[in-house]
């Protein structure tokens, strides 16, 4: 464990050393950790949802639970909601928007499953197109360039994913390299991505002279540190010598526009090339190569290889008073014999499966058969029974394998040109006599869902209430092939949840707590896809599909003895209980051999409505603190006429934090990243500015320093 901390401290620093060498600007990493009143940026992109612990090993089964189509296909867990305000259809039946700009046009979404393709003649002149992703994204790019190129003729690309070589890749045969990245967590690569980003960043590759390259980097204009992985391998290539055949492209989430203009200016780019043949290389032409990385993948358990673990305990820890609480869920699975291991801080990612009530409704809309055969997707996980290549029910592929909540903007395209189709089919019907239908409402349908295209803000305000289902409601009488449905839809991606327990107590088992998840959006009753699942379709003994995300940024400091401060209010506490749960046992463990060991001062924050109600842990805490083992902290917002909340207790305690931070501490938080997260900082950044001479300026800078050093951590999401 503490070489695994050491490291994850030590990698920002020279991260960023590499970087400063480089000539990449890194002058708003510096700004990147001012307070940003309440629209404050988060470090960490995504989707690690911390997770909630729970004391005892020993749980009660909820009851009410029945079997459910997740122990048949050893399913998972999990929730992502958007709890925004509904936005009415009705509302973009009244016109356009006043500036919008026209949607450009766009290929037709690919097919659920490709065929094979024949392997490359030996005149054809290789390609080689690298991505590395977390959520699937930057692949679809690459796929879609793949694509693209064998459409040029004389080109055979080459995929790779740089998940597959972690201890770097021979670019010494190759001409052309073409990659898309994506960012996440605190500006870093995609976690199977960061073994090869650090290789490359290392300059390990050598001279790259020979090479021409280009880049789109993707990110997310939310977050501090916008596209920084793409744009550092940029600088790493350009460093390295190699050429730039075409301009790097920085997306916006997912701005096709943007994609599509990169994809023609890197294709245009090649064929500026003079590039030679696979005969003229000397190489060898086999298979298709898009098939040689998934031929050598490796067959450990992980995120493309999810394992099946057992249910050991699942136990509700909230106050629930009637249908309307929400409860927060601890799970306990069983490892097994996987050789899955983690550290405190890392993740566990849970795939979901999706409410049958949901499916059922969805191919009731489409007005699809439930047993329909359907390819399985290409970048479905390996489990048994669901090869890509093979097919599946229809009501099992939209269990496991796509997202029914968050449509690709292709779905939206599709169905104005079905419903186009359906205005010319009445139109002629009418001609012919015919009496008026539905489908008079076509014309005002398209429109509205073209001015919903429009730009990226119109879209996001469409879709952010809506499922697949109500989209397809919408366009009614509109219909598309179940082919063009699975097309428009994406990947259902796992959930990660912070770990709460530490591997000291036993490395064969792991918890996570999940908050459960309901809402309302378009007057109708909404749930979290794993939360729900955790909370009323699963049982013990059951299987879910997990594997083990690793965190190397979220870290406890290599020295048992260093002081810890932790902010973690709510479901944010899961990781501060592995965190102190492993310098408890560690300690005892060299006690118990002879040696001299004593934790270092571990100080915690946390923070619900009331103690009565959703107290996480709250006996075990109580305990902890009773013992002298932590110093804790609560902030019970409800409970009181004037709420409270962890940052008004931080500021309470400014000399014991001071203190601390002067001691060598380390200051961690821990969950909300759209309120809480920066009311901490700022919180932190006072108690710092009154302390220091130079005021805010010098607490920027210090906060700076210890975010560079590893002595500031955050495992935030929105």
């Amino acid at each position: 464990m503490d070489a695994g901390s050491a490291s994850a401290s030590k990698w920002p620093s020279s991260y960023w050393r590499w970087a400063l060498a480089a000539g990449v600007p890194v002058t708003w990493y510096l700004l990147s950790r001012r307070g940003q009143g309440d629209h404050e940026r988060t470090d960490f992109d995504g989707f690690l949802k911390a997770v909630e612990p729970v004391g005892s090993t020993g749980s009660q089964q909820p009851a009410g639970r029945t079997s459910g189509p997740i122990d048949a296909f050893y399913r998972n867990a999990s929730d992502d909601v958007d709890t925004r305000n509904p936005v009415d259809f009705d509302s973009f039946l009244k016109g356009p928007r006043a500036g919008a700009k026209a949607a450009p046009a766009s290929q037709a979404p690919a097919a659920a499953q490709a065929p094979k393709e024949a392997g490359p003649s030996p005149d054809m002149k290789p390609v080689l197109v690298m991505y590395g992703t977390e959520y699937g994204f930057s692949k679809e790019i690459a796929e879609k360039l793949c694509g693209m190129l064998r459409t040029a003729g004389a080109f055979w690309p080459q995929l790779v994913d740089m998940a597959e070589h972690g201890e770097g890749y021979d670019f010494s045969k190759a001409q052309a390299l073409l990659v898309a990245c994506s960012t996440q967590g605190d500006g870093v690569p995609p976690t199977e991505a960061r073994d090869f980003c650090e290789w490359l960043f290392a300059g390990k590759a050598g001279s790259l002279a020979h090479l021409s390259f280009s880049v789109c980097a993707l990110g997310d204009q939310s977050y501090t540190h916008f596209c920084r992985c793409g744009k550092l391998i940029d600088a790493a290539l350009e460093t390295a010598g190699a050429k730039r055949l075409a301009a790097r492209a920085d997306v916006n989430k997912e701005d096709w526009p943007v994609v599509d203009d990169w994809l023609a200016s890197a294709v245009e780019g090649v064929k500026g090339l003079a590039l030679r043949s696979f005969s003229e290389l000397g190489l060898a032409v086999g298979g298709p190569a898009d098939d040689s990385a998934k031929a050598h993948a490796p067959k450990k358990w992980g995120k493309s290889r999810p394992y099946p673990a057992t249910v050991l305990a699942l136990e509700g820890l909230c106050a629930v008073s009637g249908p309307e609480d929400k409860n927060t869920i601890r799970m306990e699975l069983d490892l097994g014999d996987s050789g899955l291991a983690y550290l405190p801080g890392d993740a566990l990612g849970l795939y979901p499966t999706n409410d049958p009530k949901a499916v059922e409704e969805l191919i009731r809309v489409m007005g699809a058969s439930a047993s329909e055969a359907v390819p399985v997707p290409s970048w479905h996980y390996e489990e048994p029974g669901a090869s890509p290549g093979g097919t599946l029910p229809l009501a099992d592929a939209l269990t496991r394998c796509y997202d029914l909540r968050s449509p690709k903007p292709e779905l939206l395209k599709l169905l104005v040109a079905a419903l186009a189709a359906t205005a010319n089919g009445t139109a002629n019907g009418h001609a012919n006599g015919h009496a008026n239908g539905t489908a008079d409402a076509a014309p005002s349908k398209a429109e509205a869902l073209k001015q919903a295209l429009a730009d990226t803000a119109a879209l996001e305000a469409y879709l952010a209430p809506r499922h697949v289902v109500d989209v397809l409601a919408d366009a009614a009488p509109a219909k598309l092939t179940t082919a063009q449905v699975l097309s428009g839809l994406r990947q259902l991606q796992p959930r990660l949840y912070s770990i709460s327990s530490s591997p000291l107590e036993n490395p064969a088992r792991v918890q996570v707590t999940v908050a459960e998840v309901k809402y309302v959006s378009l007057g109708k009753d909404r749930i979290g896809v794993c939360s729900t699942l955790l909370s009323d379709r699963l049982e013990v003994g059951a299987r879910v599909l997990c594997y083990v995300h690793k965190n190397p940024d979220f870290r406890l400091p290599a020295s048992h003895a260093t002081p810890i401060i932790m902010v973690g209010p709510g479901t944010g506490l899961a990781p501060f209980r592995s965190f102190i749960l492993e310098r408890l046992l560690a300690t005892q463990q060299q006690q118990g051999e002879g040696q001299q060991g004593q934790a270092g001062r571990m100080v915690l924050y946390f923070g619900c409505r009331r103690s009565d109600q959703d107290y996480l842990y709250g006996p075990l805490l109580e305990e902890w603190a009773a013992a002298d083992k932590i110093k804790l902290f609560t902030a019970f917002s409800r409970q009181q006429k004037e709420k409270v909340y962890v940052q008004n207790r931080l500021t309470e305690s400014a000399e014991l934090v001071w203190g601390l931070l002067q001691a060598g501490g380390h200051f961690y938080v821990c969950g909300d990243a759209s309120s809480m997260a920066g009311s901490v900082e700022r919180a932190l950044l006072a108690l710092l500015a009154e302390r220091l001479p130079g005021g805010q300026q010098a607490a920027e800078a210090y906060l700076a320093q210890l975010s560079e050093t590893g002595r500031y951590q955050r495992d935030v999401w929105y």
